[in-house]
């Protein structure tokens, strides 16, 4: 088990059409060409010939008040003569184990299917919303009364100046609404460029009365078109159905991840000392004692070996996944002490990366 060097990644190219016959021939040559440039591919090999894999593809996250660079899971495969033989536990286990020796928050991924990943600690923090624009009130008025579109050419050689702009509206209209989030920087506008430029992609700008871009909407694919994303004011939207669980995350350093974590800022407190036994039987130096001190900036978690005389403000026991719905804000656990009402979760998570 190794992590392949830059000019050996390309081999794992064919366990991934193997593993993803669904992705187009396109697709995987927009991933192979862009993708395996800067990522990370933990890989167990047989005779040179990679048999299972893990990538991490990288990506700079927005937490609260702070940024991380986190790595998004993808590509967990195993040759079908392989399979079932634990070539995935083994490398989950030690890519798991590696993020917490970085100080790594946490990582996350798109599911193929829930269960598989449940073992490992992972949850749901992240549900994609389903959402269109709203009918026109006048007939004959167009598509998105009051703004106008315009469709941003040719996603494979943008200009800068369309780059700058796209970034910074992006940045600025999803960090207005959420807390977690994948920063938009124009190195992240490229790629989601080609990205969708790999499946015939188009990206429409809406522009307001006085020429102000307002709202965005993509569309891509080759056999069958799909909305890739909507931004827009939900006065200008409608839900065409209820959300639906996307994006899975497991906390791999847990020191690191309460860091974004604060009291509410009307608690009748300005600090709390909690006696938090975590359970994490994956990652041992998750697993333990910690004092937990929050005030209404931020807190603060130190491994306590032997908790000896000192008084605390409250005690939890809460496994590793619980915690992270929790302070995900996605899903609060029962039967909560009375002092963790004072508790701030994040605030939305909004992660709908697709690679």
């Amino acid at each position: 088990m190794r992590y392949l060097e830059r000019e050996e990644r390309e081999k794992t190219r064919g366990l991934w059409e193997e593993a993803f016959p669904g992705d187009s021939r396109e697709f995987v040559d927009y991933y192979y060409r862009n993708k395996i440039a800067d990522n990370r591919i933990l890989a167990e090999e047989e005779d040179g010939e990679v048999i299972s894999m893990v990538q991490l593809n990288p990506y700079r996250v927005q937490v609260r008040d702070r940024e991380y660079g986190l790595d998004y899971i993808v590509g967990v495969a195993t040759r079908e003569d392989r399979r079932h033989q634990g070539h995935m536990r083994r490398l989950l286990l030690q890519m798991l184990r590696d993020m917490r020796g970085a100080g790594t928050p946490f990582t996350f991924l798109m599911p193929a299917a829930e269960a598989i990943y449940r073992p490992f600690g992972f949850r749901y923090i992240f549900d994609q919303p389903h959402r269109a624009w709203k009918p026109a009130p006048v007939s004959g008025a167009g598509p998105v009364p009051g703004l106008t579109a315009e469709e941003i050419p040719s996603l494979d050689h943008p200009s800068p100046e369309a780059v700058r702009c796209l970034a910074a509206w992006q940045q600025k209209f999803l960090s207005e609404r959420y807390e977690v989030l994948a920063v938009r920087d124009e190195s992240y506008i490229r790629r989601l460029m080609s990205e969708l430029a790999s499946e015939k992609g188009v990206w429409t700008l809406f522009r307001d009365e006085n020429g102000q871009a307002a709202a965005m909407e993509s569309w891509w694919g080759l056999k069958e078109r799909e909305q890739r994303f909507l931004y827009a004011p939900d006065s200008l939207t409608e839900e065409t159905a209820p959300p639906s669980p996307a994006i899975m995350a497991r906390i791999t350093c847990v020191e690191e991840f309460l860091k974004s974590i604060s009291l509410t800022g009307d608690a009748p407190v300005e600090s709390l000392r909690i006696l938090m036994q975590i359970k994490d039987p994956l990652i041992p130096e998750n697993d333990g004692k910690f004092l937990w001190v929050l005030d209404k900036v931020s807190s603060r978690a130190e491994r306590m070996e032997l908790p000896g005389e000192e008084e605390f403000d409250g005690e939890m026991t809460a496994e590793v996944e619980v915690l992270a719905e929790w302070l995900f804000g996605y899903r609060k656990p029962e039967n909560l002490p009375d002092w963790a009402a004072w508790i701030r979760p994040l605030k939305g998570v909004f992660l709908d990366e697709v690679v």
